[in-house]
């Protein structure tokens, strides 16, 4: 045992860096700007990393109203807060900046960001839809299918393939006659769309490819009032789980 204990240790204090640099002066006299402020990282980086995963070990804290306080040691920092009502949050590496948040803060950049990200993912969405008919098409299913595809095109963001295809132990209409019928078609629903690709024409089938011209509502962000009522029905909903955790495990340090 002993000389294996012997060995680990060999191994151990070969394998342990030995560049490590240590922060030795007033940390108040530090430049935001210093090599000082790229000290070592305990993990990989984030792009806005929180409390103990922040991979500094000085940093500034920026204020709400922007006042940058002086370089402190970010353990320092994380001691002095209490973790069940507020975190701190990286918001910038060079030099690193970090913000006090509140819970309910932090609720709400999360929620914010998240319908910044569902705001942005539906305005680049086109949805792709299909309108059958035959060259026989007529009366009222013909109204019908043209009201569906009118519907479709008006509700923006959309491109709908109308395809005109034989039925089945009728002689089909001539080319022309079926080119005919393709443009009336087209026609009707010009002031919603228009061909932003060239007809797929086969023997007795044409494929048209419509586009919307509509433009579709844009949906807004939610207000900062509406993100703080969510934020807050948010945290209690987590409030409420902690309590019954604590509940049922006893009286046992459990943070939100």
């Amino acid at each position: 045992m002993s000389a294996f204990l012997a060995f680990r240790t060999a191994v151990v204090s070969v394998l342990r860096p030995r560049n490590v640099h240590r922060i030795t002066q007033d940390l108040l006299t530090i430049n935001s700007t210093s090599p000082m402020f790229q000290t070592a990282i305990r993990g990989t980086q984030r792009s806005h990393p929180k409390n103990g995963q922040i991979p500094y070990e000085v940093v500034q804290v920026l204020d709400a109203d922007g006042t940058l306080h002086h370089p402190t040691r970010l353990t320092k920092l994380l001691e002095s807060i209490d973790h069940t009502t507020h975190l701190v949050r990286l918001i910038e590496h060079h030099p690193p900046t970090v913000q006090v948040l509140t819970q309910l803060e932090e609720k709400m950049r999360k929620l914010q960001m998240k319908a910044e990200k569902k705001l942005s993912e539906s305005r680049r969405r086109i949805a792709n839809k299909e309108a059958q008919f035959s060259w026989f098409t007529s009366g009222m299913d013909l109204d019908h299918k043209m009201a569906k595809a009118r519907a479709e095109l008006e509700k923006g963001d959309v491109r709908l393939d109308v395809v005109f295809n034989p039925k089945q132990g009728v002689k089909n209409p001539t080319r022309f006659e079926m080119l005919q019928q393709v443009d009336s078609v087209k026609e009707s629903l010009a002031d919603v769309s228009n061909e932003w690709r060239e007809r797929d024409i086969r023997r007795g089938s044409v494929r048209m490819f419509l586009q919307s011209t509509v433009q579709k509502s844009a949906k807004s962000l939610p207000s900062q009032d509406e993100i703080q009522e969510l934020a807050k029905e948010e945290r209690k909903r987590v409030e409420r789980q902690v309590q019954k955790l604590r509940r049922k495990h006893g009286d046992q340090d459990i943070t939100a």
